[in-house]
């Protein structure tokens, strides 16, 4: 098989079209299963491609593309990567800039391309057939037009390109072109005699190779079979999130942390609702003297003594739930009869492209007659929902309940805020969900049904007005933390 011992991966771009969170964070650091677009782009060119040397451009947020860099040469790969500055002249600008360290074949990867199942190997199987290729261009056939009108096409005489055509807005094919591409090291001599786009007034990339397509008649096709993803906008991110954990969901094992402190009342119909649901029902409890554990062992549970002393620490009791349970996907359910089990499968749906899921209980058709929820209560919560909003407004969250004991969230999400969470009480949700939301995750609201608790909790105005202050406060304290 053919080798190329280079490899190339654009991470400077602003991503501005991604914004709010390419403010914080850039793109090629978003976290896809766990590993930054950039951790899997390095780990396609090194195991895939088996390349020895990569260079990352690096330019907006350099410093933790920089750190990212670092940590990943820690992880023990065999190869050197190495950074350089961008030009902020553009993409073909950047990679012309490695001039002086190229005068080979070398791979070029877009940072904020993610490439799910694929088989990038086929491109040295591009580059044995034509071993004097000017470049190979990566294309994947593909039935959505509006996929190909945001990026670029290639028009074919078999493997041969004969024209690349930027976001045609009537496709020539259904060829959809990659932002991955073997070029020779003549590129840098076609660069330089490319004139600038009259569109965005530098030299475009597509350019420089459809520049190389008309004068060498050595640019050629490869077909990839993969799942490519673009990520142009927050859309674009969260709908590989979703087709990825989609594709994946049945391998995730789910948990149930179930609070209690004497429900024998309502234990038994909660566990029966929601048997069969998860892989594990931990039951907490705190200091229970009816025959909660009696009724909770007869089913498949795993009881975990809550060893607080104080009936207010519902947060602590919660979070012990949390870290005892081995799922993927962590639920919090409360088991006074509130809540029912024909809402699990639309946390189940959300959770595919959000961190963490809650419930809203805002919408009065969806609220059983009799039930604690008063039109104070919902308006206190809806209240606060909306301030937790405005503290955060640059991370466009929507919230109308911030207390709301329904609630999922990945594991993987937790464990990322769980040195934040302090608060010991019953706000621990809106503490989680203002976690969430300052480490820049997602958090969606879903309506849900809610039913009269078997022991309903008496809500007054001084008891609205005394947790609205102590989430003010939070509100307040979070604000001026640094994560």
């Amino acid at each position: 098989m053919a080798q190329v011992n280079i490899g190339v991966i654009a991470a400077a771009g602003k991503g501005t079209r991604a914004y709010p969170k390419t403010t914080f964070i850039p793109k090629p650091l978003f976290k896809i299963e766990n590993k930054s677009i950039l951790s899997h782009n390095i780990d396609l060119l090194s195991k895939t491609l088996k390349v020895q040397k990569i260079y990352v451009i690096v330019g907006h947020l350099k410093e933790q593309i920089i750190q990212e860099v670092e940590t990943i040469k820690n992880r023990g790969l065999d190869i050197s990567i190495e950074t350089v500055p961008w030009t902020t002249k553009g993409l073909a600008a950047d990679i012309a800039s490695l001039e002086p360290k190229i005068n080979e074949h070398f791979f070029t990867i877009l940072g904020d391309e993610f490439y799910y199942k694929t088989d990038h190997e086929v491109f040295l199987k591009t580059f044995q057939k034509y071993p004097d290729l000017e470049c190979a261009i990566g294309i994947v056939k593909t039935p959505l037009i509006s996929r190909i009108r945001k990026n670029y096409s290639v028009e074919l005489q078999d493997e041969l390109v004969l024209n690349l055509v930027e976001k045609p807005i009537d496709p020539p094919n259904m060829l959809l072109g990659l932002g991955s591409y073997l070029l020779s090291s003549n590129y840098f001599s076609f660069f330089k005699n490319t004139p600038p786009s009259q569109r965005t007034g530098v030299i475009e990339l597509t350019d420089v190779i459809d520049k190389m397509t008309k004068d060498t008649k050595k640019v050629y096709a490869t077909t990839v079979d993969c799942n490519y993803f673009n990520i142009n906008s927050m859309q674009d991110y969260h709908h590989a999130i979703y087709e990825i954990r989609n594709d994946q969901f049945d391998r995730y094992k789910v948990s149930l942390i179930i609070p209690t402190h004497n429900n024998e009342r309502s234990i038994a119909d909660f566990l029966e609702d929601f048997k069969n649901k998860s892989h594990e029902i931990i039951l907490v409890d705190f200091l229970s003297t009816d025959k909660t554990i009696e009724i909770a062992e007869k089913y498949s549970v795993r009881v975990e003594r809550f060893g607080g002393n104080n009936k207010q620490s519902l947060g602590s009791q919660i979070r012990q739930g949390l870290e005892k349970a081995t799922g993927d996907i962590l639920f919090v359910i409360s088991p006074d009869g509130s809540f029912r089990s024909k809402d699990f499968p639309k946390y189940l749906e959300y959770m595919k492209d959000s961190d963490m899921v809650i419930g809203t209980r805002t919408t009065r058709q969806m609220i059983e007659q009799g039930s604690n929820l008063s039109p104070l209560s919902r308006f206190i919560n809806l209240f606060m929902g909306k301030l937790v909003e405005l503290a955060w407004w640059s991370q466009e969250p929507r919230f109308t309940d911030v207390d709301c004991q329904y609630v999922a969230i990945w594991k993987e999400a937790y464990s990322k805020i769980r040195p934040m969470l302090l608060e010991k009480g019953k706000l621990y949700i809106a503490e989680m969900m203002i976690e969430i939301v300052r480490s820049h995750m997602r958090c969606i609201e879903i309506p849900i049904s809610y039913y009269k608790p078997a022991e309903q909790e008496k809500f007054t105005l001084k008891l609205a007005l005394r947790n609205a202050w102590k989430i003010l406060k939070m509100i307040h304290r979070k604000k001026r933390e640094k994560i």
